[in-house]
C-alpha cells in the first residue's frame, strides 16, 4: 500500500498510483525490467534510502530526496541529443541528455560539474528516442559507472553520470545501442567535436 505521504508526493509531481509499481521483496535488477516494460516510473516498498524513503525510480534513485531523478525517468520518450563529454584532466567521460549541446557544454564548465571545468562534448547523436538510448547505454556501461562528490549551489552534490572508461568505448556503445534497438538517429558531432 502507498502511504499518505507517498500519495501526496506523487500528486505534487503530477503522478498517480498508475505510475507506480509494488516492488515488495524485489531487488532493482528484478523490478527494473518489469517497470520498463509496463512503463511505470516509481517503485514503492523498496529498500529504504538514507532518509527512510521507500520509493525508487527505475534507475534505483530516491525521487523524494531529489526530484531531478524523476525528470530523468520521465524524459525517456523525449527527442534530443545524447552526448559524451570528456574531462582530459581526470580522464573521465560523462554521458547525458540535452536539448542544446552548446549550452550544455557551457553549463557543465560554469557549474564545475564533478568539480571539473575542462568538459568538452566530443560526440553527440540526435534522436526522437534520445532518452531511451541514454538509458540503454548507461545500462550497458554500468560496470564503468563512477561517482564524485562535489560542492555546488551551497551544498554537496553527487555527479552520477560519470564513466571511468575510454571515450571510444562510450561512443561505440551509443552507436551500437542505436543500431541494435533500431531507433532513428543522426550523428551530429563526431569524435573530434566537429559538426557532422
Amino acid at each position: 500500500m502507498l502511504t499518505k505521504e507517498q500519495l501526496l508526493f506523487l500528486h505534487s509531481q503530477g503522478l498517480s498510483k498508475e505510475d507506480t509499481f509494488d516492488a515488495l521483496g524485489m531487488t532493482q535488477s528484478m523490478y527494473y525490467p518489469i517497470m520498463k516494460r509496463t512503463n511505470k516510473l516509481i517503485a514503492y516498498n523498496t529498500k529504504p534510502c538514507k532518509n527512510g524513503h521507500t520509493m525508487r525510480t527505475r534507475s534505483g534513485h530516491c525521487p523524494q530526496c531529489n526530484t531531478a531523478y524523476l525528470r530523468f525517468s520521465q524524459r525517456s520518450n523525449e527527442e534530443g541529443f545524447i552526448y559524451v563529454a570528456v574531462s582530459e584532466r581526470k580522464n573521465l567521460c560523462k554521458i547525458g541528455f540535452t536539448h542544446d549541446i552548446r549550452i550544455r557544454e557551457e553549463s557543465l564548465n560554469r557549474t564545475y560539474y564533478a568539480d571539473l571545468n575542462d568538459w568538452k562534448i566530443k560526440f553527440a547523436v540526435k534522436s526522437k528516442c534520445a532518452g531511451k538510448i541514454e538509458e540503454l547505454v548507461k545500462m550497458r556501461l554500468c560496470s564503468y559507472s563512477y561517482q564524485l562528490d562535489y560542492f555546488h549551489d551551497g551544498k554537496m552534490q553527487v555527479a552520477t553520470e560519470l564513466l571511468n572508461c575510454d571515450f571510444k568505448k562510450v561512443e561505440s556503445a551509443i552507436i551500437d545501442a542505436c543500431k541494435k534497438s533500431q531507433y532513428d538517429y543522426k550523428v551530429v558531432l563526431n569524435r573530434n567535436g566537429e559538426n557532422s
